[in-house]
């Protein structure tokens, strides 16, 4: 048997510490870890954030960089090879017809003329800031265009017109971002189907236009551009979302411009800017030309137009760009020449007029702006009947927002995602962030202290559609609001109608947020499709500002109105919108004709 060698007691002792082992599963081990672990979570979670706010950051400022090198290089090249001052003025004087002449028969150089606006717009937008970037190719396109004429080929349509364009438009190697940083670094790899008809024609792309984050509003404000001010007064806006176009317009530094339109991105500006501006019936024009962020929503559609300092700006150009290479370019439109013999037309026109949509009553300028335009068709020999809009409140808190947003607003909250929100649309962003049972209670809250119930129906509606068959009904309940409307246009036998083109005029800087309900006037012609421009018929005066003291104070909407249209509003302009049937854009055309020759007409009486 083996000898053993006895083992030494084990000893154990729960009062000597550094003899204890805590379990790995024991419940301080378990915390331990999971503090760890949160820990680990919050620096990555933190780290990711910082490094996107970083990335963010180095974007924006990279393309505001290049922005700003090409606008210094331009104006460098304006220093040593510009035109004399006296030069530039003789040719910013001289009207759209009589540029266009002069450049069709080589009595001015397309070089000359663009270097005349190149400098203008330069001057200009150190106080407006409109300019997103000049168009590079510029000089060498114009001087292609002057080579042409000299070796004897025949002019274009619109040989050597200097255009800008809004920044959404195609234009080959250039971003279209709608003020999005997620869309920086993304160039369009060819120019868009209008860009390159109006190339086709002659014109000169020569610099592109501010808008506001998103195209959603119509604040024209974004953090990759910054904000564009009124040019007849700095402290105000100039709409949007073509609101770079309406301020460069308005300051007489370009002569023909183009934008778009979903809600009033054309018309807007040009009634807060005082220029001219056709909003065609959709489908007209294209659906290809420019990058409207949302894709998909076909209810109410986008449609791009011209913008001018004359009607007969407007008409030129959309007699020359609808030609066969638009329609080659764009084959779902209809291929529908300009119809001169609609427009030229001398038959005596019977046109309704509404003074207000039923919403947002106008301030004095605007109601005053409107009966002149009356009184001024009516001196043409044309009748003018009053005309009720039906529910517009449900036009815009129902039908327009749910189509607009009927997404619940996905698409937006990804692409804001990846960028700094600029404090013109931060209100809608905070909205859209909450959970949508809040947003419904808020609705509700909303629609009590403002006394006014669309607004919370806007909010509720901005939540979108739930189901393919909510959407076909949203679509059944606009199909019947558009026949409801045109058998009241057939009932009255009407040509055209006139209307204000917003119940105010340009706001102040920052207070959009406000103002939306008087969005009913412009998106009413969204939702129907129907054609409608705007000719500027007055300005704001003394007497108008001290009217406001009559104006009403019952919603929240009318307090602001009050609030910011009591003061420094003189001199500010007010546009009327000219409308028409879908496709009969000759008809809004030359009732806009005879309302500009009407006033003038007037003026020229009463200064004798």
């Amino acid at each position: 048997m083996k000898n053993t060698v006895p083992m030494a007691p084990i000893h154990t002792s729960t009062n000597n510490k550094e003899d204890y082992v805590v379990p790995a599963t024991s419940p301080e081990n378990m915390v331990r870890i999971l503090l760890t672990v949160v820990a680990g979570v919050t620096t990555i979670l933190a780290a990711t954030k910082l490094f996107r706010w970083y990335r963010i950051k180095a974007r924006i400022l990279n393309k505001q960089k290049q922005c700003k090198d090409a606008i210094k290089q331009l104006q460098d090249d304006m220093d040593h090879n510009g035109i004399p001052k006296k030069e530039v003025e003789r040719i910013l004087g001289l009207k759209f017809s009589q540029l266009k002449e002069k450049l069709r028969k080589g009595e001015l150089k397309a070089v000359t003329v663009l270097k005349a606006y190149q400098t203008r717009a330069l001057e200009t937008n150190k106080t407006l800031n409109f300019m997103v970037e000049p168009v590079k190719e510029a000089m060498e396109y114009a001087k292609q265009l002057d080579k042409e004429l000299e070796n004897g080929k025949d002019p274009r349509p619109l040989h050597g017109i200097p255009v800008s364009i809004k920044e959404n438009y195609y234009l080959k190697g250039y971003d279209s971002t709608g003020g999005m940083s997620i869309f920086v670094d993304k160039p369009a790899l060819k120019d868009g189907p209008m860009v390159s008809v109006l190339k086709e024609l002659g014109c000169v792309p020569f610099v592109r236009t501010n808008i506001p984050q998103s195209m959603m509003t119509f604040e024209c404000s974004n953090p990759l551009y910054g904000t564009t001010v009124n040019p007849h007064n700095h402290g105000r806006g100039p709409g949007g979302s073509s609101g770079g176009e309406g301020a460069i317009l308005g300051a007489e530094s370009s002569i023909l411009g183009f934008g778009s339109d979903i809600g009033g991105s054309l018309r807007i500006p040009s009634h807060f800017c005082g220029v001219f501006c056709l909003k065609p019936t959709a489908g007209r024009l294209g659906y290809r030309t420019t990058e409207e962020l949302v894709h998909g929503q076909t209810l109410v559609t986008p449609t791009i137009g011209p913008m001018g300092r004359d009607v007969d700006t407007i008409v030129t150009a959309m007699k020359d760009i609808l030609c066969p290479r638009l329609f080659t370019e764009e084959p779902q439109i209809p291929p529908m020449a300009f119809n001169t013999q609609l427009y030229e037309s001398k038959r005596q026109l019977r046109i309704g007029y509404y003074v207000s949509d039923g919403y947002v009553p106008p301030i004095p300028g605007v109601e005053r702006g409107l009966l002149e335009a009356k009184v001024a068709l009516e001196r043409f020999g044309h009748t003018l009947v009053p005309f009720e809009v039906p529910d517009a409140a449900h036009m815009f808190s129902v039908l327009f927002s749910k189509a607009a947003f009927g997404d619940g607003g996905h698409n937006f909250l990804s692409q804001m995602a990846e960028d700094r929100v600029d404090p013109s649309i931060s209100l809608l962003v905070k909205i859209y962030r909450l959970p949508n049972f809040l947003i419904r209670l808020l609705s509700h809250v909303v629609s009590f202290f403002s006394k006014e119930k669309p607004a919370g129906t806007i909010m509720r509606n901005m939540l979108g559609v739930d189901s393919v068959y909510d959407w076909w009904k949203l679509a059944h309940e606009i199909t019947i609001y558009k026949e409801k409307f045109y058998n009241l246009w057939q009932e009255q036998n009407l040509d055209a109608i006139i209307c204000p083109t917003m119940p105010y005029v340009a706001p102040p800087t920052g207070t959009v947020k406000y103002l939306l309900g008087g969005v009913t006037y412009t998106t009413l012609y969204n939702v129907i499709n129907y054609p409608a421009g705007c000719v500027p018929v007055t300005k704001v005066t003394a007497i108008d500002q001290k009217n406001m003291a009559n104006y009403p104070s019952n919603t929240q909407t009318q307090k602001f109105i009050k609030k910011y249209y009591s003061t420094d509003t003189a001199g500010l302009p007010v546009a009327v919108q000219c409308v028409a049937l879908p496709y009969r854009e000759e008809m809004a055309l030359r009732v806009m004709k005879d309302l500009e020759s009407g006033l003038r007409h007037h003026l020229t009486r009463s200064s004798r």
